[in-house]
């Protein structure tokens, strides 16, 4: 018997014999023994599925009990030298675990890959949360278009959104694919696509830690760089201990091997007691924070009756590099005149010039929207910033370079180019 062609997906491996027709697939497999193995043989309409198991591949009665129920689907194929290959080889790679690397040669670059630049790191998991109802399905769904259909997204300080192109797939446990096919030809109509263009949605109930077979089988076959999560709180599912129950979200999504991003919520009770310039952390265990290569929160401002609302985008948490400034984004919703929604387009915004989000910059920053319309006394700084004339003073000394005392006023410096 020839040694098969061997294809390894994740949690799954394909075991081809050409000159049988037959393929052997291995799923969920662990180091224990146990594998669901599905028998599938060549016949003139493509393939016929002989036998599909779970069962213990060290026990000698299961591999029996297979050969057996397999022999009378077919006597020319030697089952037995079969299942024994299938067997050692699936423990094997079930036992192999992650590859050792070797570390400690100058890399071919020091830069920080991202897929979404400059929020996604790339290949690892970023976390956006805020209270309901602040827009984190759109952003994260303009953010899924922007990698899978290559656009450039919003221009700002930092430059523009630049993408890293590749698949999406959309885990959903909030709503429906009904108001995701919406948002999203929304979404591209404001991007300018007008093509038949999609990403994968899937509409989940399950813990993700329950489902996560399912999950790798998806972003292997569709070579998935992207996945969101909307959202945490209900993708962990629940247990008595909130640590442990993130700890297995966190090694799920650790086993996809790709990019994530995960939208999450706050609690209530701690939403109550803030404003907009406190900041909030994500809903339940610490966990979260900790195993979240990078964490940012949400602050809105939006009116009643207006038809867009206003973000800042606050970078709380980075394992690798430096805080982003927070950045502004603008929401805007055109809907036709029959209250349809047609277009939702997303642009940068100057958060320092609205009251609300203003208040989440730090006071350097405040300083400098204030006085770039021109210089102020330090009294007047004081009742417009809601902030002692001591701390202020101190501010504006320690930043020299940027800002100048001109005796009854200060401002700011001017430098020629």
């Amino acid at each position: 018997m020839n040694d098969p062609s061997i294809t390894e997906g994740i949690s799954f491996i394909n075991y081809v014999w050409p000159e049988w027709g037959l393929r052997v697939v291995a799923e969920r497999y662990d180091d224990s023994g146990y594998a669901e193995l599905g028998f599938y043989k060549k016949n003139d309409t493509g393939e016929k599925l002989l036998l599909p198991i779970r069962g213990n591949l060290l026990a000698a009665p299961t591999i029996n009990s297979i050969t057996r129920r397999l022999e009378k689907n077919s006597t020319d194929i030697p089952w037995t030298d079969i299942l024994t290959y299938v067997s050692g080889k699936t423990l094997e790679i079930a036992r192999r675990g992650e590859p050792v690397e070797d570390v400690g040669k100058k890399p071919e670059t020091t830069k920080i890959e991202y897929q979404l630049s400059p929020v996604l790191e790339r290949n690892e998991p970023t976390t956006i949360y805020s209270p309901g109802g602040y827009a984190k399905s759109y952003l994260a769904a303009y953010i899924a278009c922007l990698v899978q259909f290559n656009c450039k997204g919003i221009t700002d300080s930092y430059g523009c959104w630049l993408p890293t192109a590749g698949n999406v797939l959309y885990l959903d446990w909030e709503s429906s694919s009904q108001d995701h096919k919406r948002r999203v030809w929304a979404i591209k109509q404001g991007l300018g696509i007008n093509t038949e263009e999609t990403f994968s949605y899937r509409f989940c109930h399950q813990p993700l830690a329950v489902d996560i077979y399912s999950i790798q089988r998806i972003i292997s076959e569709r070579e998935i760089a992207l996945l969101i999560v909307d959202s945490q709180m209900a993708a962990e599912g629940y247990g008595p201990n909130p640590s442990q129950v993130s700890s297995q979200y966190y090694n799920a999504l650790r086993s996809l091997h790709c990019t994530s991003l995960t939208l999450d919520h706050v609690s209530k009770s701690e939403w109550s007691k803030t404003t907009e310039a406190d900041s909030l952390g994500p809903y339940g265990s610490v966990v979260k924070f900790n195993r979240s290569r990078s964490q940012f929160e949400i602050k809105k401002s939006q009116t009643a009756g207006e038809d867009f609302m206003e973000l800042a985008l606050i970078h709380r948490k980075h394992n690798e590099g430096r805080l982003l400034k927070p950045i502004g984004i603008r929401i805007d919703f055109h809907n036709n005149t029959d209250g349809e929604l047609e277009k939702v387009t997303f642009k940068a915004c100057d958060i320092s010039d609205n009251p609300e989000l203003s208040k989440v910059q730090t006071l350097k920053d405040r300083l400098i929207g204030i006085l770039s319309s021109g210089s102020m006394p330090l009294k007047e700084l004081s009742e417009e910033l809601d902030k002692p004339e001591s701390t202020l003073r101190a501010t504006l000394n320690r930043y020299k370079d940027t800002f100048i005392n001109m005796g009854k006023e200060w401002g700011l410096r001017v430098y020629e180019s």
